[in-house]
């Protein structure tokens, strides 16, 4: 197994107050007596401290304000700092063995799976659009896309009908400049890291 990398990441974004507290406390108590981080007791003790101050703002939940937040949020940001050195000496005593960071309590970053193909996409839905020669189109969310390319095309479909292909990053979208009065044939595929797509069924609609 290959070497890996320790979270050092203790932010908002990541954890909110609570599981903050609750993430130093289960650190404290794998680390104490953990004889592979016999040198990091002073750290351990560090956030212990730290982390018994901002439990103690934390239980005061009848105090609000302005004040009272920034203190918190002081106190917040030098526990986050230990965490956050501590995970990064763990990681050079450990050399990347995960078995031996997740014993100090900490979490490793895990490589991204690839995903493969997306789903189809379903509930397609045109109707007229804002303005006329246009249509509004809508899908149903597809899990892992990170956007969609619409299809459009006349129907029924000749050799100088003209396909037209445009992508998005929402589950709906405002097609304009087609000939009102004309079907048009429309499909629509969600896109992720595989250059794969799976269309979903062809829908017709009249643009007005």
């Amino acid at each position: 197994m290959g070497k890996v990398k320790v979270i050092v990441d203790y932010s908002p974004n990541r954890y909110s107050d609570l599981e903050l507290k609750n993430k130093a406390g289960n650190i404290v108590v794998c680390m104490t007596g953990n004889l592979k981080f016999v040198t990091l007791e002073p750290k351990v003790l560090q956030i212990k401290t730290q982390n018994d101050i901002f439990e103690s703002y934390l239980v005061r939940t009848n105090q609000t304000g302005k004040q009272f937040t920034l203190e918190k949020n002081q106190v917040r940001s030098v526990l986050e700092d230990y965490m956050g050195s501590t995970a990064l000496q763990v990681q050079d005593i450990s050399n990347g063995d995960e078995a031996t960071i997740i014993s100090a309590g900490f979490d490793v970053k895990r490589k991204p799976t690839p995903i493969g193909l997306l789903e189809r996409p379903e509930k397609v839905v045109a109707n007229p659009g804002p303005t006329r020669g246009s249509l509004e189109i809508s899908w149903e969310v597809v899990p892992n896309a990170h956007m969609y390319e619409v299809e459009i095309i006349e129907y029924p479909e000749t050799d100088k009908s003209v396909r037209q292909r445009t992508s998005t990053t929402k589950h709906k979208i405002v097609i304009d400049g087609l000939t009102r009065g004309q079907a048009y044939s429309i499909q629509i595929a969600g896109a992720g890291s595989d250059p794969g797509r799976v269309w979903s069924d062809a829908i017709i609609s009249y643009v007005m």
